[in-house]
């Protein structure tokens, strides 16, 4: 592979194109974005205030949505996947840097998940025995939720894990539906909730990192495009979806936060009455959500282990090799597993802020900005433009990085306590 000083080498001809419809396009980019850590959005809207919540999401989506298009247009100069950009316009450490990046995002977003599984099926359990069951710590089911993922996570033909992956969407569309439908009527009936700010000049940061989190999908935005029919059009596809989806996100964490006030859960749903059959439907449906997504989720940084490791040695060619790679990826999500066992509940919001400020950060803003500079900035604007995003981006991830360690060394309040378990008295 040649690196930045030859890169003209891979400049080529009009990429082939596929037969991806916008539509289509629109809701597999929709898919990248909306997922279960909508729920951690309410709890976030706390640390940040409501207002400076509405206006960063606004903020960080109109950002994201430039990084995106700038990371489109280097691809129609570098003819690579996202790691090997890096590679052709910076050497290999860019490239180790974006795979780095790319494995630390989909673990945490795996340990995040896990967590969440692990607060929601011990609602649905005390639900079930009306709270006469404590034999179980809730931190506890996340090891439980081992057995059914490592089979799942051995499955490699992505075709296999499609329609899980469809019935995961289904069911989180289900979920914010219903969490729209009961915010509103809350707020109906009993009024706004307590204690709502509109700016939380000591957490605020914290909001930022999850912000990112939430539109981590850089990811997928090279695949979605070349697969589009009409390529021309993805621009104006993604303005549409990004808009529509930071519409999800700020009525979700504006609504729930609205309605429940300083009460708000670090995940809602644990907010919603506990005798409720929806409420159990909706914790059940989320469950099951996430363990059916973790093993696509998880696939990127698998692989790229399994590349690091045994380089081009195929497990189809040799059963050594595939069992070492089995045993690995059952390492990984074990090592996911212990994570969040440390990490717990009380921690969940801080570590979402973390895993955005460390691994989205430089792939949303910094990354693409150093790779438009190097492979299309042409005019003084265009480079004074990549410069501020990359300065901007470096300077977000140390704030909100800083401003995450010290809320784990200097302990805040955990959530309000809320007796769940005093409506079967």
């Amino acid at each position: 592979m040649e690196t930045d000083s030859s890169h003209d080498g891979q400049l080529r001809g009009q990429p082939p194109r596929g037969t991806v419809t916008p539509l289509k396009a629109s809701l597999l980019l929709g898919k990248a974005f909306v997922g279960t850590g909508v729920l951690f959005l309410p709890k976030a809207f706390m640390n940040g205030g409501i207002l400076f919540s509405c206006l960063t999401l606004a903020f960080v989506a109109i950002i994201c949505c430039i990084a995106f298009l700038m990371l489109v247009k280097v691809r129609l100069v570098v003819r690579e996947s996202f790691q090997d950009i890096g590679l052709v316009l910076f050497g290999k450490y860019m490239r180790f840097a974006v795979l780095l990046s790319v494995a630390l995002s989909q673990v945490g977003f795996c340990c995040a998940y896990l967590i969440f599984v692990s607060q929601n099926i011990d609602a649905v359990v005390q639900t079930f025995t009306k709270c006469t069951f404590h034999g179980i710590e809730q931190k506890y089911y996340i090891l439980i939720t081992l057995v059914i993922l490592i089979p799942l996570v051995l499955i490699r033909r992505m075709s296999i894990l499609s329609l899980p992956s469809m019935l995961a969407n289904l069911f989180i569309i289900f979920g914010i539906v219903y969490l729209w439908y009961f915010s509103i009527h809350n707020l109906a009936e009993n009024g706004v909730g307590p204690n709502i700010t509109l700016f939380n000049r000591d957490d605020f940061a914290l909001f930022i990192g999850t912000a990112v989190f939430s539109f981590e999908g850089i990811g997928l935005v090279i695949p979605i495009t070349e697969s589009m029919a009409e390529p021309e059009k993805f621009p104006r596809v993604l303005a549409i979806t990004i808009s529509v989806v930071a519409m999800i996100f700020m009525s979700v964490g504006a609504l729930c936060y609205s309605s429940f006030g300083s009460n708000v859960q670090t995940i809602v749903v644990l907010n919603l009455p506990i005798k409720d059959g929806w409420t159990i439907t909706v914790e059940i449906l989320y469950s099951l959500a996430i363990i059916l997504s973790v093993p696509l989720m998880l696939s990127p940084a698998s692989k790229i282990l399994e590349h690091g490791i045994f380089g081009a040695k195929s497990g189809a060619l040799s059963t050594k090799v595939k069992m070492q790679k089995n045993v690995l990826r059952i390492a990984l999500i074990c090592v996911c597993a212990l994570v969040s066992f440390g990490v717990g509940g009380p921690n969940l919001d801080k570590f979402v802020s973390f895993v955005g400020s460390v691994a989205c950060m430089p792939l949303c803003f910094i990354f693409p900005a150093m790779f438009h500079y190097k492979a299309c900035a042409k005019t003084l604007k265009a480079k004074i433009g990549d410069w501020i995003m990359g300065v901007v981006g470096i300077i977000a991830m140390v704030f909100t990085l800083y401003i995450t360690i010290r809320s784990w060394v200097v302990v805040s309040a955990p959530d309000a306590a809320i007796d769940r378990c005093a409506a079967f008295a």
